[in-house]
């Protein structure tokens, strides 16, 4: 059967691309979470070729069948004879030529044919699977560092406004000194104050700006920073299921393939003393002279040939041996995603409930050590407070809300890592894509070779019983 018919090779489903006006330089471009995930799959070289290499494969399924197909060929043959006259010892030399066209076909009486094809195209569905894992991580990696740049930023205005808050304590600071009414020491803490959050400012945008360089990185090089907008505290909207993950991870899928694999093989390996039939047909439309040429102009011929292979020095024996110890690993392997898979979740989930919990904690140690400090800083204006109790309240202040963002960031560390462990962020095996498509509107066909030869088909009612078996 035509490999064409087999109908589970299916076309690589990409996201849709954002696409920007040509000709025009952009310092950074602000963009939306969306619009980044597209423009890494319409930009990102690693991901390219991927799709490629996934194409290259593709077309070696094509030719590593073609030998089960006929094979034409055209013969053509020139000699130079010497002839012998009859009846006395005279020569004529001649010139022979003949013009012959030859088919080939070997017959399938063992059925390896089958396996054979069969193991190819899973080989191609692994590459396939492996692929969309190759997405699923690194769209998972460009979120996470997309919500750390958003988080980073987030604390490089917290570090600018103490600053700021700083600066101004040192400056009424000065005038109480000028006034007599503080000593020098409070104008060196101050100013050492000072000196601190200009160093954390500049830690902080150090961050950011190494944040963004990873981001530009996975966009393949176009540089980019998130749109700014009101953060918000991220809401658990995962649907969790072992089974569903198991189903859904492409490296679970890629797994399950590469078992079917390597139990095909098996069995292909086992037919290697099975007989062979080869049929050929051969036709010579001229020749000339006809008394010499062989075959004779307007000759036709057939043959059909059995081989029986009687011994191959434990060749077969040995490679069945390889397989079968193939296919155990195969199996180690998938369990060993298994496992590995119910450890993301469970990681995940903890790491989230662990994050939410602190998100919650430090958002009332925010507010207690907000009014902690707006109530010392009225003190010590007023002349009531002393200034040591002023840096250890701003200090705190600076501290609790530093670990509010960080807990805020870790909820949505934990939700990326959840997505990337259900395999969110991938299509299925037939091209369609999870829950992430609804956050990032995927599903249009690539174009290139893969869309436009429309390789993407549906799994027969056959193959999906015969997988399933």
């Amino acid at each position: 059967m035509p490999l064409r018919r087999q109908q589970i090779l299916y076309a690589i489903i990409i996201l849709p691309v954002l696409l920007f006006t040509p000709g025009i330089s952009y310092a950074s471009i602000s963009m939306t979470l969306e619009q980044y995930v597209n423009e890494i799959l319409l930009n990102n070289h690693s991901l390219r070729a991927g799709i490629k290499n996934v194409e290259a494969g593709y077309y070696s399924v094509l030719a590593a069948v073609g030998y089960q197909r006929p094979s034409t060929s055209a013969i053509l043959s020139g000699s130079y004879a010497t002839k012998q006259t009859s009846g006395n010892t005279s020569q004529e030399n001649v010139t022979v030529g003949s013009l012959g066209l030859r088919l080939t076909q070997r017959i399938d009486i063992s059925g390896s044919y089958k396996l054979d094809e069969r193991q190819n195209i899973l080989g191609y569905e692994v590459s396939r699977a492996n692929f969309d894992s190759t997405i699923n991580t690194m769209i998972a990696a460009a979120e996470e560092t997309w919500w750390g740049a958003v988080l980073a930023r987030e604390n490089m205005k917290l570090q600018k406004e103490i600053l700021l808050q700083r600066s101004e304590n040192h400056r009424v600071t000065v005038e109480k000194y000028n006034q007599e009414l503080v000593p020098k020491l409070d104008i060196v803490r101050s100013e050492a104050q000072v000196v601190a959050a200009e160093t954390l400012v500049k830690n902080a945008e150090t961050t950011y700006l190494n944040l963004l360089a990873e981001l530009s990185l996975l966009a393949g090089g176009l540089d980019v920073e998130p749109v700014d907008e009101e953060l918000h505290v991220p809401e658990f909207d995962v649907a969790l299921n072992f089974e569903d993950a198991l189903e859904f991870r492409p490296d679970v899928r890629a797994a399950k393939l590469t078992l079917e694999r390597a139990r095909i093989i098996k069995k292909l390996t086992a037919k290697g003393l099975s007989p062979t039939l080869d049929f050929g047909f051969q036709f010579t439309p001229w020749s000339d002279p006809e008394t010499y040429a062989t075959p004779n102009d307007m000759q036709a011929g057939a043959s059909l040939t059995l081989t029986l292979p009687i011994t191959d020095g434990n060749t077969t024996k040995y490679r069945v041996m390889n397989t079968d110890r193939l296919i155990q690993a195969a199996e180690s392997s998938l369990e060993a995603i298994r496992e590995q898979t119910r450890r993301d979740i469970t990681v995940a989930m903890n790491n989230w409930r662990n994050a939410s919990a602190a998100e919650q904690d430090k958002q009332r140690q925010v507010e207690r050590a907000e009014e902690e400090l707006r109530i010392t800083e009225l003190m010590y204006a007023e002349g009531m407070g002393a200034q040591i109790d002023l840096i250890n309240a701003q200090t705190a202040y600076q501290a609790v809300r530093t670990e509010y963002l960080d807990a805020v960031r870790n909820m949505y560390v934990a939700l990326v890592a959840m997505r990337k462990a259900i395999g969110d962020y991938s299509p299925d095996e037939n091209g369609t894509w999870q829950e992430a498509r609804l956050r990032y509107g995927k599903g249009k066909p690539i174009l290139g070779e893969a869309g436009l030869k429309k390789l993407r088909v549906t799994r027969s009612t056959k193959s999906r019983n015969g997988r399933k078996k």
